[in-house]
């Protein structure tokens, strides 16, 4: 019994005590057991960890099938004024007065310019005694004729006489009304001489002064009628086929909306734009218009192909010049987080057309198909997404739909 006690309560060739044997087998013991906690804890935080890694929210919309898109296109029109005129004399003369200046505005059949007019008047005056001269010429021969006819019934001269004698009245016949005509022609000149203005409008230049010889249709003034403008258009093929005489269109000046309608359309195209020269007036009479501003009118094409209306930032490209969406397609089978729902797949798309922030495009989609509105440069195909709030999307959105 001694010699076991001994031998058990030797460590490492020296005697120790029952208390210290005890000791150090308590302590052998919490050891272990403080091990095994720690590595537990360890393992539970591995796990945790796993199972609560971050997962990339995006951005998604429903996308919706179309028929048809409309495509909107804008024109800057020209204000012209209606009616346009440089007027001057149809015949020279020295210019003696004008009566209007530039800006001014004048009424039709106002008179505006006059010629010197001495030459003509005296020529008149010429002319009239010249006349005078002629009836009496007229009046003579008549009487000549008269008496030769009651000579030659009696056989007291010649028939050759009498034949001189009305030759000669039918030459101052003929006399006569040349004289008559040359005076008319002159009341004309007279006329000539003075500018009148032919429709209602605005003096805009004044090309020549009081002293200043002018030439038969040498430009004197200038008037436009500023009452009534009109707006030219070039409009390209495709839309000018859709209008017609009478439609309504809308311009914008300045910011201001101006209600315009077709007047006339012109049958050719020009020569270097290859437009349509479309011209519309204003609905409302009373516009302050001036010529040569410029009014921007939109107008709008429906297109009937079918696809889907998609912002650029939808948009990535898949090499050699295709463009692709990603669509997030629900998870169906058990992931490590919770909060996977969806995963990406890459879309090809077929772009129509573009306009501001959107894109009208085809490609393979189906029904209920929600793609990813923005930020493409964090994600890649077959990632593992949750999807945002609908308020979110619907926020983010407003801009392309717009």
């Amino acid at each position: 019994m001694t010699e076991q006690s001994n031998t058990r309560d030797r460590f490492i060739g020296k005697p120790i005590g029952k208390k210290v044997f005890f000791l150090l087998s308590a302590t052998i013991l919490l050891a272990v057991f403080l091990t095994s906690q720690l590595y537990g804890e360890k393992a539970q935080q591995s796990s945790s960890t796993k199972n609560n890694i971050r997962v990339l929210t995006v951005a998604t919309e429903e996308i919706v099938p179309l028929q048809s898109y409309t495509r909107t296109r804008s024109y800057l029109g020209k204000v012209e004024a209606r009616r346009t005129s440089n007027l001057g004399f149809e015949i020279s003369g020295l210019l003696i007065d004008v009566y209007v200046q530039e800006g001014e505005q004048v009424e039709k059949g106002q008179l505006l310019a006059e010629l010197d007019t001495d030459r003509l008047l005296a020529a008149k005056r010429e002319a009239e005694a010249q006349l005078e001269e002629t009836e009496a010429s007229l009046r003579l021969a008549g009487a000549t004729l008269r008496r030769i006819d009651q000579a030659q019934k009696l056989k007291a001269v010649s028939v050759q006489e009498l034949d001189e004698a009305k030759s000669n009245l039918d030459s101052q016949r003929a006399r006569f009304v040349r004289v008559k005509a040359q005076i008319e022609r002159i009341d004309v000149d007279l006329k000539k001489a003075k500018l009148y203005a032919p429709y209602s409008g605005t003096l805009a230049t004044r090309m020549s002064d009081e002293g200043t010889v002018v030439s038969a249709g040498q430009p004197v003034l200038e008037i436009v009628e500023t009452d009534r403008v009109e707006i030219r258009l070039g409009i390209a093929r495709e839309f000018a086929d859709d209008l017609q005489l009478g439609d309504p269109l809308e311009g914008r000046i300045n910011g201001d909306a101006i209600p315009l309608q077709i007047s006339r359309i012109l049958p050719g195209r020009e020569a270097l734009t290859r437009v349509v020269q479309i011209i519309a007036e204003p609905v409302e009479p009373g516009i302050n218009l001036r010529e040569a501003d410029l009014v921007e009118v939109s107008l709008n094409r429906r297109i009937d192909v079918q696809g889907y209306w998609l912002p650029i930032s939808a948009l990535t490209e898949n090499g050699r010049g295709i463009w692709s969406c990603f669509v997030a397609e629900p998870v169906v089978e058990q992931t490590d987080s919770v909060e996977v729902t969806h995963q990406l797949k890459r879309r090809d798309l077929q772009v129509i057309f573009m306009e501001d922030e959107r894109v009208f495009a085809k490609g393979n989609f189906q029904s209920g198909d929600r793609v990813v509105m923005d930020g493409l440069h964090r994600v890649v195909p077959n990632q593992r997404v949750r999807l945002a709030s609908d308020q979110v999307v619907e926020k983010q959105s407003l801009a392309w739909q717009e």
